[in-house]
């Protein structure tokens, strides 16, 4: 029963990711899966429960390592922490610039993710502060600056030559150089 479910979420990760969760149907899941979708709903009641399952079983080991990372003050070494786990999870990092995103593809209760947004932001300022009482971070809000942070790693990750493929893209020294520059004090 657990193989099914993680089956299932691999795949709505996948279909999710690739295509937005607007353009992909619980009958496109239940297909790749070779299963009914109503074998889908013996785990989920919905397609926004599934997205949920597909946020939280994610966001949770992403905020887990983010956590480590923050431990250490380092901002760099935070944003080679997600975007090595977008790397490692594709469709995960392209489904979280979807939901997290200005004119988000996800649905209306895509609240249902803002308390995982919301520690994301505090690890971010943590950092941003311990960083400005060391003098190596610019003076700001970090709270403002964390959104900002933010922003910047979403936005690699659709110019990230190991997630888009062909396209505009941007290596990630070049990345990390910017992101360097944007917050030296």
């Amino acid at each position: 029963m657990a193989t099914s479910r993680e089956q299932i979420l691999d795949t709505a990760e996948e279909l999710f990711g690739n295509h937005g969760y607007r353009a992909t149907s619980l009958q496109q899941v239940a297909e790749r899966c070779e299963f009914s979708v109503g074998a889908l709903y013996q785990f989920f009641s919905g397609k926004e429960e599934l997205l949920r399952g597909v946020m939280e079983r994610r966001g949770l080991v992403q905020l887990a390592e983010m956590r480590r990372a923050a431990e250490g003050g380092d901002l760099l070494a935070l944003v080679d922490t997600i975007v090595a786990f977008h790397r490692r999870y594709p469709a995960f990092g392209r489904l979280s610039a979807r939901v997290y995103s200005a004119g988000s593809d996800a649905p209306a209760g895509y609240h249902l993710f803002e308390a995982n947004y919301r520690t994301a932001m505090d690890l971010y300022a943590s950092v941003i502060v311990s960083g400005q009482q060391r003098g190596v971070i610019r003076a700001g809000n970090p709270q403002a600056l964390a959104r900002l942070l933010s922003s910047m790693v979403t936005a690699y990750h659709r110019v990230d030559p190991e997630l888009v493929g062909s396209g505009p893209t941007l290596t990630e020294p070049e990345f990390r150089q910017i992101v360097a520059r944007a917050f030296a004090a």
